[in-house]
């Protein structure tokens, strides 16, 4: 080892303290960028969740009032030319106001101007044809739902709201929003709660004839 001498074994402490000075300064910076480091990644840590905590929006749900129309349309014309042939079977005038219904028991009722004895024998030979009562069942049962279901879409297009529970009615799966399945739902909603039957209507239908 190389022999020092007096002065710089003076100096040797002062060296060594700058040095260990230096290195500390070499560590705070590292700890910096660390510490930098660990705030952006969390930052893009926090953006990516937000991001990807964004709702998608649901898809629209569409339905074709005009081919419901078109669907009950042809069964109501059904059965009001039966119950007006069957009128005229029976010689009442073909005027006369009348309108057929059901009672709680699915049987029928024909409310008019006309006699008792004619009103059973009118609604006894009407309950005898399936295909009659058949297509009844189809018009009494989805013809309110269709009614709902039009008010609400045009109220929709022309204010541009939307109406909460008619779109529980609809189903994400647009084969499943025929006018049969909304007309199911619509009378199991008015059926479990009471307190949004006024909205959707109640009270027994009625088909009116002439």
């Amino acid at each position: 080892m190389a022999n020092m001498t007096t002065e710089q074994a003076l100096q040797l402490p002062q060296q060594l303290r700058q040095s260990q000075a230096q290195t500390g300064g070499q560590g705070n910076g590292r700890a910096g960028n660390n510490a930098s480091g660990e705030q952006k990644s969390n930052w893009l840590s926090d953006e990516l969740v937000t991001i990807s905590s964004q709702e998608v929006p649901a898809p629209e749900k569409k339905i074709d009032v005009r081919n419901f129309k078109s669907e009950l349309g042809s069964d109501a014309a059904y059965v009001r030319e039966t119950l007006r042939n069957k009128l005229a079977e029976y010689r009442i005038p073909a005027a006369i106001p009348v309108s057929l219904g059901q009672d709680m028991f699915g049987n029928l009722e024909l409310e008019g101007n006309i006699s008792a004895s004619d009103s059973v024998r009118i609604r006894e030979d009407l309950q005898r044809s399936q295909d009659f009562m058949n297509a009844f069942k189809r018009v009494s049962q989805q013809q309110p739902t269709l009614e709902y279901v039009d008010n609400v879409v045009k109220i929709s297009k022309a204010y541009g709201v939307s109406n909460t529970v008619f779109n529980t009615l609809l189903s994400e799966n647009e084969q499943f929003n025929g006018l049969n399945d909304i007309a199911h739902r619509y009378q199991s909603m008015k059926s479990h709660n009471q307190d949004i039957e006024a909205e959707l209507g109640s009270g027994s239908f009625h088909l009116k004839v002439n």
